[in-house]
C-alpha cells in the first residue's frame, strides 16, 4: 500500500516550492503518494512542468482559491 506523504509549501515564494518538492521526492519510495499545499501561485506551474520532465506521476491538480493542491506519485 502507497505511503501518503503531506508538504506544506505556505508562504514560501519560488523556488522554494519546487526545491522542497523535489527534495521529498527524492526522500520517497517508488508508489508513494506526495501531497504538496501551498499558496505559492507561479510556482504551482512551476512544479507541474517539473513533473513533465522526470518520471513522477501528477495525480491530481487543484486550485482553490489561492491554494494549490498537488498529489504525486513517486515513479
Amino acid at each position: 500500500m502507497p505511503n501518503l506523504q503531506k508538504l506544506d509549501c505556505s508562504g514560501l515564494v519560488c523556488p522554494m516550492p519546487v526545491a522542497k518538492t523535489k527534495r521529498k521526492l527524492l526522500e520517497m519510495n517508488k508508489g508513494d503518494i506526495l501531497e504538496v499545499i501551498g499558496d505559492f501561485g507561479e510556482a504551482g506551474q512551476n512544479i507541474k512542468r517539473y513533473l513533465e520532465k522526470h518520471n513522477d506521476k501528477l495525480l491530481e491538480f487543484k486550485i482553490d482559491g489561492e491554494d494549490y493542491y498537488i498529489k504525486i506519485e513517486k515513479a
